[in-house]
């Protein structure tokens, strides 16, 4: 065979691998191929896998020991570029990528291994060494992308991603499943370090095989779990919140029986200046009776008002916690949402609950334990959510401060909300967030872009 056939041999086995490689990552992290990452990532690896074969041609030999220690350094140097470009393209927190990417590669070099000792194994010999490379190289390796497009397309009709998201929500739980996936994708060269000369047959190729069912369906028994754990702690939380409203619902009832009741005295002061002709009274009545509704009920309906215009009900039921609770610490809470709020956002509903959880909790911690004032304005329009936090204050903050990292007003070991805020914002694709004073409130926006 010629030096341009076997270099060209070389490459396309390459390239097949980290198209393998991208198309199972992206099913695992449900997303669509990002077309400028695939092509990047092409790249980077046939480079590093080109890189990694030279530097092993030239400096161990033959020694097994030595391949099997390359090829872990290969499979974590590709996970890495993979992780990072998705992480890029998609907007998700790198240890979620990175993982998604050691999962794919143990998945696919796993596979690729199996597919190539099977047509070792049964592949019918031949004269010509073309059609010798075609079968035994060109062959499995192009079917290891059609087993990894189909892996992708099976995990994402199932929804394998959503429970494999779940196991991201706490840092404890992420470098866990890390853990076990790496450890999963060192199996095979461990195990041919170990035992050196095993020769491939039959038991090792459904040994394999196991493997992989045994450490997905691990990996998603755990993510379900995790997932109902997460689920039975929201629905607690919806009770509660649930609770606050038809107490925030009694509260207004009470108001309007104490207003019913003051109303009924200050008309019979209006009868008799009425029979008197006391239009200057009667004019001066009504103005005491409009600010009296006013002060007595009309904050609490323009309330209520907000809240039945928003529609999208985890939303609804925060706000009312929340707008409790500033009533409970006798904060004003003042919320605005004119137009009907549906839903249907480019940012997931938990982390829309908890970005804007993170800013009802700062601004009632934030306001002067006298006067303290929250002004809450939700508005959808059509391509995007508005929502805005505003809270008074006894010293203006310092904007700049508040933009770095580990920020707080609260003394050691608080400033992880903002944290946080910030990572939801970021894996946001379209999301924006801006933060400024104006008319002595300390006021962070945030625009949503909608589906």
């Amino acid at each position: 065979m010629s030096l341009a056939f076997r270099l060209g041999t070389v490459a396309f086995t390459m390239g097949m691998m980290v198209l393998a490689l991208y198309i199972l990552a992206a099913g695992i992290l449900g997303r669509k191929t990002h077309w400028k990452s695939l092509g990047i990532f092409l790249l980077c690896g046939e480079a590093a896998q080109w890189l990694t074969m030279l530097i092993y041609a030239f400096t161990a030999g033959t020694e097994n020991a030595a391949s099997d220690l390359y090829d872990t350094v290969c499979y974590t140097v590709m996970a890495l570029i993979l992780g990072f470009l998705l992480f890029k393209a998609c907007h998700i927190p790198f240890l979620h990528t990175f993982t998604a990417s050691v999962l794919s590669t143990f998945i696919t070099n796993t596979a690729n291994s199996l597919m190539v000792q099977m047509v070792e194994e049964y592949a019918p010999l031949f004269d010509r060494q073309h059609v010798l490379a075609f079968v035994r190289l060109y062959v499995p390796y192009t079917l290891t992308v059609v087993l990894a497009w189909l892996t992708a397309l099976i995990l994402k009709k199932s929804g394998f991603y959503r429970y494999f998201s779940a196991m991201f929500r706490s840092r404890g739980r992420a470098v866990l499943t890390l853990l076990v996936c790496y450890a999963l994708m060192c199996t095979m060269p461990v195990l041919q370090l170990i035992v050196p000369d095993v020769t491939p047959d039959a038991g090792y190729a459904t040994f394999f095989s196991a493997l992989i069912v045994a450490g997905l369906f691990f990996l998603q028994f755990a993510a379900m779990y995790t997932a109902g754990q997460d689920k039975i702690r929201a629905q607690e939380e919806t009770i509660l919140q649930q609770q606050a409203h038809m107490a925030l619902l009694e509260e207004l009832q009470q108001e309007i029986r104490a207003f019913r009741h003051d109303f009924t005295n200050l008309f019979s002061g209006l009868t008799l200046q009425a029979q008197e002709g006391d239009l200057d009274g009667i004019q001066d009545f009504m103005k005491r009776t409009s600010s009296y509704f006013d002060e007595k009920l009309g904050a609490e309906i323009a309330q209520m008002d907000g809240l039945n215009n928003i529609h999208l009900y985890p939303l609804r039921s925060l706000l009312t916690a929340k707008l409790a609770k500033m009533r409970q610490m006798h904060i004003k809470g003042v919320l605005e949402a004119l137009a009907p709020v549906q839903g249907n956002l480019g940012m997931d509903t938990d982390d829309l609950l908890r970005a804007l959880g993170v800013l009802l909790d700062n601004a009632i911690e934030a306001v002067p334990e006298q006067n303290g004032q929250v002004r809450v304005v939700v508005l959808q329009e059509e391509k995007k959510l508005y929502l805005a936090v505003a809270n008074n204050y006894e010293k203006a903050p310092d904007l700049a401060a508040v933009a770095k990292k580990g920020y707080t007003t609260k003394g050691s070991g608080h400033g992880t909300g903002l944290a946080s805020y910030r990572r939801i914002v970021a894996r946001c694709r379209g999301c924006a967030a801006r933060t400024y004073l104006k008319d002595g409130m300390f006021v962070q926006e945030l625009h949503i872009p909608a589906t």
